[in-house]
């Protein structure tokens, strides 16, 4: 039995590669597709067309009928290739994991492994092994997620501070706007929507006429 189609998506590189061919090309009908397998062409194709839904266009030619991405960068506000990069498969376990620790964890207040484990446990009646939350934990400090300290021969962990409020104050939503223009400017684009997106904010400024937001893969 086959597995379960997902939009979600482990190889982010094979899904680039099926963009940039329907967006910087647009003429390959699914036959010319043979460097993988017809039914991934099918899966990465529906992923696309979930994601990227009314920029998905079609033609008809003689080879068979061609998929290809159409925008006007000129009329809108936000890369839609953008989508891809929130798409990345987790476990059952990630997302639980993920979701325990930001509640555990306080700004002002550190805690080691045993200490998290033990409260996550407590809390939520879920028991999860301390290396599983040791990788987790390395993860979110490479991320910037969590911050770490020594206690004598402990290592004790907290939730980052808002990076935003320590580097500009009460008043950081004044920076909005500048964050909007650099949310569809290349090369780093993705990081300035990011943002946007964590101060549950949008661009609603600035269109840019000749936008190549094909950099963005």
């Amino acid at each position: 039995m086959g597995s379960s189609f997902s939009e979600l998506i482990k190889n982010f590189d094979k899904t680039r590669d099926y963009m940039r061919d329907f967006y910087v090309y647009g003429f390959k009908t699914r036959n010319d597709f043979q460097y993988k397998s017809l039914r991934t062409y099918d899966d990465e194709r529906r992923r696309i067309e979930s994601w990227l839904g009314d920029f998905i266009k079609y033609s008809n030619s003689k080879k068979g009928k061609q998929i290809f991405i159409s925008c006007d960068s000129s009329k809108i506000e936000e890369n839609p290739l953008y989508n891809a990069y929130r798409c990345k498969s987790f476990t059952r376990n990630d997302i639980q994991l993920h979701f325990f620790l930001l509640d555990v964890l306080k700004e002002d207040s550190f805690m080691s492994l045993n200490e998290i484990t033990d409260r996550i446990l407590d809390d939520f009646a879920v028991s999860f092994e301390p290396q599983t939350i040791r990788n987790k934990l390395r993860e979110y400090l490479n991320e910037g997620i969590i911050i770490s300290e020594k206690q004598g021969r402990s290592v004790v962990y907290a939730k980052s501070p808002d990076s935003f409020q320590k580097l500009f104050g009460a008043d950081y939503e004044k920076i909005t706007d500048m964050i909007k223009f650099f949310s569809e400017s290349a090369p780093f684009g993705i990081v300035g929507n990011y943002i946007l997106k964590t101060l549950r904010e949008s661009n609603n400024l600035f269109l840019i006429k000749h936008n190549f937001i094909v950099h963005t893969l």
